[in-house]
């Protein structure tokens, strides 16, 4: 069915605009004398792309930063799952009309069956079923590969969304059921033939996968290419007690679960670490009701990583919601009664009470499945390559940062995908360097998002209300924006975001004060 939606003199010539067709919400942008209409919210979380960046005929997503294309559809950024549909229109006596069909779909699949190749006889494998891997397989399916994809993880449950564990899940706003990835079929729809094997090693010399509990009589599985994005693992406690019932950490699905069932009937939690786990962790507990307590061991959270003027507001906030934070502290010991938790007792000898104590000291990336010699990451070339027919991605890759002079190893779900669909496209031949700009965000109170990658930083610069919690804060270092980080109405890091991906990933910071900080006006 046809609909009368807008007049064409109405539609600004850079801007994003929604409107309604029937049941649909339709997101419409002029492009010279067209019009391109596609469905009106992110596939990812369903946020309103009107209010999203528009880069030519593409769009970011203001929420998470997904991008989208808006002459096809195509979902060409992560995060998130499902393309959206696009809409014929026409342009007829200055009006504009959209073609809806009976049965039209908000979204279409990333990747559907039958676009799904076969005959070949080459394997390519993948290790690790995370976001990296998804990405990687579902990047390959779209590319055309037709050989054997072979996906290797240790859990037994498809790829799901780790990212909501300690947000949304914790705080009960999400299920068991919300965090799959994929829908019906799953990756088998596609082709994908998943193994939850432990991979003990890879030998890149004989292109060989070795897996836990052989013998040394199995051959193990020969590859003609490999992706390898084993993750990381929650880092422990090394004090006696910490295998107590009640003293959990938060990494899988299934700690998360413990965690939630756990804290269902605790009075009393204490999380000994104040990284972005435990912090979220802490938001989404006090805001259930609970009596939170957090173990620093700064003087005060996230100050190293973001400066204590932004470190403050964070910190603040948590205080004025109940958490009580405790800085400078360090935990000697866990404590019990009678077999069981009594809570947790500090090196200054203080004892806190605790029924749940939850472990968030960090990740430790899966580094063994490549050798011993490997300290702290796998260093990669720029297109991500380990040797020519290995490649690795997420949390253990140490690669260059595009435009920065150095590598990085960055913990980032948003990286991890990007580097799953950059592997994929090396892997069938095509090795440009990878130039993904990182993003990430947390939910403390509200979003917390962060764009670019501050090693260093000379100075920050505010512009908003760093105390009404509506700000973006601009790091700088040698003149050059390097990261940013935005909260509330004020929050522009999508519009840097979008400078970043047009101009190089560190805009000049005498631009951007030419522009009163508003890197919108130099798209």
């Amino acid at each position: 069915m046809q609909y009368d939606v807008s007049a064409f003199d109405d539609l600004g010539e850079t801007g994003l605009h929604e409107v309604e067709a029937g049941d649909y919400k339709i997101l419409l942008a002029r492009d010279g004398g067209r019009v391109l209409a596609t469905s009106a919210h992110c596939s990812h979380k369903g946020a309103p792309l009107k209010n999203g960046t528009r880069l030519g005929n593409s769009v970011i997503c203001p929420w998470h930063h997904a991008c989208f294309d808006l002459e096809s559809g195509d979902h060409t950024e992560p995060p998130g799952q499902g393309c959206l549909s696009r809409f014929e229109t026409a342009v007829v006596d200055g009006r504009v009309l959209v073609e809806v069909p009976k049965d039209a779909e908000e979204y279409r699949p990333d990747v559907a069956p039958g676009e799904r190749r076969s005959g070949g006889e080459r394997i390519f494998a993948i290790v690790g079923s995370g976001a990296a891997g998804l990405a990687c397989a579902q990047e390959l399916v779209r590319r055309g590969f037709d050989g054997r994809i072979v996906m290797f993880g240790d859990e037994g449950e498809p790829p799901y969304d780790r990212t909501a564990l300690s947000k949304a899940y914790l705080q009960g706003k999400s299920d068991d059921e919300d965090l799959a990835l994929l829908g019906d079929g799953g990756l088998a729809a596609i082709g994908v033939e998943r193994i939850t094997a432990a991979v003990a090693r890879i030998d890149a010399e004989t292109r060989t996968i070795h897996f836990a509990g052989d013998s040394g009589k199995s051959e193990g599985l020969v590859y003609d290419r490999c992706f390898a994005a084993p993750g990381s693992e929650a880092a422990t406690l090394p004090l006696a007690n910490a295998d107590l019932p009640g003293v959990l950490t938060l990494r899988s699905h299934g700690d998360a679960a413990a965690v939630k069932r756990t804290a269902e009937t605790a009075e009393e939690i204490v999380i000994v670490g104040s990284g972005f786990i435990g912090m979220e962790a802490a938001a989404a507990l006090v805001q259930g009701g609970k009596s939170v307590t957090v173990i620093a061991h700064e003087a005060l959270p996230f100050a190293s990583k973001w400066g204590e003027a932004v470190a403050g507001q964070i910190v603040a906030q948590h205080r004025e919601k109940g958490v009580t934070i405790k800085t400078h502290a360090r935990v000697a010991a866990i404590t019990e009664k009678h077999g069981r938790l009594a809570g947790v007792r500090l090196a200054s000898g203080e004892d806190l009470p605790a029924d749940l104590v939850l472990v968030a000291i960090g990740a430790k990336p899966r580094l063994s499945i490549f050798g011993e010699d490997q300290a702290d990451a796998i260093a990669v070339g720029a297109d991500l390559s380990v040797d020519a027919n290995l490649y690795a991605g997420g949390d253990v890759a140490k690669f260059p940062l595009h435009g920065r002079g150095y590598s990085a190893r960055i913990e980032h779900w948003r990286v991890a995908e990007q580097h799953g669909r950059h592997a994929a496209r090396a892997m069938l031949g095509k090795s440009p360097p990878f130039t993904g700009v990182p993003f990430f965000w947390s939910a403390q109170y509200g979003p917390i998002h962060y764009v670019g990658h501050a090693q260093e930083f000379d100075n920050c610069h505010i512009e908003g209300d760093l105390e009404a919690g509506s700000y973006t804060a601009f790091y700088i270092q040698d003149d050059k924006v390097v990261a940013a980080l935005g909260r509330g109405k004020a929050d522009v890091t999508a519009d840097l975001h979008g400078l970043m991906i047009l101009s190089g990933s560190t805009p000049s910071k005498t631009r951007l004060e030419a522009v009163s900080w508003q890197p919108a006006k130099l798209l």
